[in-house]
């Protein structure tokens, strides 16, 4: 155990960033014997992790993994010394891939060093007719631990050139008074090449405090300070059986409140049944922005149907200038999960409801051996997006599952086909999307990714090809 005061610094490897969204495909995280461990699969604000989808592939061997992604915490097994793995997948709403990631977990010793060790990522997009080469992106990455100093740097090229240098340092605070307590302290700094400039720099800091999480992330823009910046304080935990996390979030560099987020959840508290509830109160600088609440999973009777179960899912949000009612209706049959999508119009001004519309329709299926089958359709050329995830399709079969794994270590596949209305093609399809991940060892997994076809924002492409591998070495 270390004692009162000491500092154990550590690097994490690279994320990748989509605005103020980050998520971390590639990690390695460092655990001490028996000693629970934050591990962070995406920082954003709530609007933009609520379009995830988390799914943990692979859980690890040597240890118990706690808490909701992209949070985790993990416990190694005790006694265990060694190298355990997360394999994860990130989808999108619709479905579609986001992302497939892994982590790494070391658990050393106090004193165990570690020779130094490199990391690789890359990929390449190609386009017809012409196989042209779009753009390509190489990630190089150099690490090393040495004692309780970890050392890593991170420099990126793509098709505009040296395009990015990074380094993700961690340092750990510890004490024992007036009980154990540990305060690991994520600082990022990223610069930008060409101008020797500072891209961005952000601090995070978590910590567990009677139970609840207490995390405080700063963002620091280099582009512009002041406007740019913002700093959040969060806190999760729960009481009794509900759920609660808080969210505030301070705008510009010179600390200024610009919203709180409420969030509560649990089992609906009347009854001893299935019902699931969740809140949501978001105050803004301007003043009260929305409230939202919902309930999931209320059985609907069906004496006549006594193979198929019936469950609706309905939220309700509240702000000043509008109400919406988003009803979901789930027929589950073991199997096979059909879902009407259904709409209910309401007034423009006082309550009630104006209509109902079913604006499309959603069959999902598990298979045996972890595959999975989705099809999706909409009624309403408005609603398309929504439903496929892309304006152009009205229509999608989804079919996705587990690659046999490999030397241990498990992969992922997905094909996706899309049909548009107005089409000369056979049965309306436009576009295949087929993406893999396949893992060669458990240190390297291989990324195809095809789409052929009517590509979205790319009129003159008949296909796009992206190959793309992260290793370590």
């Amino acid at each position: 155990m270390m004692r009162k005061g000491m500092i154990f610094l550590a690097f994490v490897f690279l994320a990748v960033t989509a605005g103020a969204l980050e998520y971390f495909p590639l990690q390695v995280v460092f655990v001490r014997p028996g000693t629970p461990t934050s591990i962070v699969l995406a920082t954003g604000t709530p609007d933009e992790l609520a379009n995830l989808l988390f799914t943990i592939v692979e859980p690890p061997k040597n240890g118990v993994l706690l808490g909701f992604p992209p949070e985790l915490v993990y416990i190694p097994a005790e006694g265990f010394i060694g190298t355990d793995w997360i394999t994860f997948l990130v989808q999108a709403i619709d479905g579609t891939i986001f992302d497939y990631g892994t982590v790494q977990l070391r658990v050393l010793g106090p004193l165990e060093m570690m020779a130094p060790s490199f990391r690789s990522e890359g990929s390449l997009t190609f386009s017809g007719p012409a196989f042209a080469l779009d753009s390509y992106r190489f990630d190089f990455g150099f690490y090393g631990r040495f004692v309780y100093l970890d050392a890593q740097a991170h420099a990126t090229w793509d098709h505009t050139g040296f395009s990015s240098f990074r380094t993700i340092a961690q340092v750990e605070l510890e004490g024992d008074w007036p009980s154990p307590w540990r305060l690991p302290i994520t600082s990022t700094l990223t610069f930008n090449p060409p101008t020797l400039s500072l891209t961005f720099w952000t601090v995070d800091a978590r910590t567990l405090v009677l139970g609840w999480n207490i995390a405080y992330y700063f963002y620091y823009s280099g582009a512009d300070p002041e406007m740019g910046s913002y700093a959040t304080f969060t806190a999760q935990g729960s009481i009794d059986r509900y759920s609660l996390t808080s969210r505030l979030k301070y705008a510009t560099l010179t600390p200024t409140f610009d919203e709180w987020t409420l969030n509560l959840s649990g089992p609906w508290p009347f009854c001893d049944c299935p019902i699931k509830w969740d809140m949501e109160f978001v105050q803004k600088k301007a003043g009260f922005d929305r409230l939202g609440f919902t309930m999931r999973d209320v059985p609907i009777p069906c004496p006549i149907c006594e193979a198929l179960r019936i469950y609706l899912d309905v939220r309700i949000t509240f702000t000043t200038e509008m109400k919406e009612v988003e009803p979901a209706l789930r027929l589950w049959s073991g199997l096979l999960c059909v879902r009407p999508l259904v709409s209910l119009l309401t007034p423009p001004t006082g309550f009630g409801f104006s209509g109902l519309e079913v604006y499309g329709m959603e069959i999902r299926c598990d298979l045996p051996s972890g595959y999975k089958a989705r099809f999706a359709t909409s009624f309403n050329p408005e609603r398309d997006s929504a439903v496929t995830g892309y304006p152009d399709f009205f229509e999608v079969i989804q079919l996705e599952g587990p690659v046999i794994p490999c030397c241990g270590s498990p992969g992922w596949w997905q094909f996706s086909f899309y049909f548009e209305r107005a089409s000369g093609r056979l049965f309306g399809l436009a576009m295949l999307d087929a993406n893999m991940y396949i893992p060669i060892s458990r240190e390297f997994i291989a990324h195809a990714r095809l789409q052929a076809g009517l590509i979205p924002g790319a009129p003159t492409k008949t296909w796009v090809l992206t190959l793309g591998w992260r290793a370590l070495f």
